[in-house]
């Protein structure tokens, strides 16, 4: 925890009611950030905001669906009449469903780009056109945009796709002085992914390929975003940092049963 380093900076985290949301608007707030705390459960964002903050003079909760842009730009204009500017933007909310790529309804489909992939293009736009120069945009992607699980056919298009999207942006956001970079989880210690966290006999044979020999707690992740949200990282840009523990570097080696001579 570097205490300071994001003093004076204004940042939204969307999704930030739980989870790896929570842990990084704490994050930014031990750094002396002023956060926004917004999530598509209102109640639950003034809630979180204000157990961050039992002050209420540094976080803000407030409802906010990503895939509306007009609830989007809604949350942008919010922050800056409450705190007078906006300089950092974690897209993180998001959504996913398993279920087999033949048995994939329609709507779902939709659903999820609508909110990982659409709703990260909202965030970028309208934090965009208020961002000072010094400016950093972090949307939350994951292992699956290139280490696609079966099941998760929308999920892993939605985070193949926001690669694309922050690389573009980055490209036509940084002669503006602002930043955009994606963070890709590997599997974090949260509800989505509680059934495997917590299964021992799950989370075995997932837990041989993680080089850490552990899964991610929420602030493991919520830190390398405070990073990418900091001066620290002024010259980073359409980068992809992944926090993973080391699942996706490789294929472990098999380790022999008996030492030999």
């Amino acid at each position: 925890m570097i205490s300071g380093a994001l003093e004076g900076r204004v940042a939204i985290v969307t999704g930030a009611a739980r989870g790896i949301g929570r842990a990084t608007a704490a994050a930014l707030l031990a750094r002396d950030a002023r956060v926004v705390v917004a999530d598509l459960d209102a109640d639950r964002a003034g809630e979180v905001a204000a157990a961050l903050d039992p002050a209420q003079e540094r976080a803000l909760g407030h409802g906010v669906d990503v895939a509306a842009r007009e609830d989007v730009a809604a949350l942008v204009r919010a922050t800056t009449e409450r705190f007078g500017r906006l300089d950092v933007v974690v897209a993180h909310a998001g959504v996913t469903d398993f279920r087999a790529l033949a048995e994939a309804e329609l709507e779902v489909w939709e659903r999820i780009i609508s909110v990982n992939l659409t709703g990260a293009l909202h965030c970028i736009r309208e934090a965009a056109a208020v961002m000072p120069a010094g400016g950093s945009i972090v949307a939350t992607g994951s292992t699956n945009a290139y280490w696609p699980e079966a099941g998760a056919a929308a999920y892993n298009a939605s985070k193949g796709g926001l690669v694309a999207l922050v690389k573009t942006a980055a490209v036509e956001l940084g002669p503006r002085g602002i930043r955009v970079n994606v963070i890709h989880p590997g599997i974090v210690d949260t509800r989505i992914s509680a059934f495997v966290v917590h299964d021992a006999e799950r989370s075995a044979p997932l837990l041989e390929r993680i080089p850490l020999g552990r899964f991610a707690q929420p602030e493991d992740i919520a830190d390398v975003i405070a990073f990418l949200a900091s001066d620290d990282a002024r010259y980073v840009t359409g980068a992809e940092i992944v926090a993973d523990g080391g699942m996706t570097a490789g294929t472990p080696f098999p380790q022999p049963k008996e030492d030999h001579p």
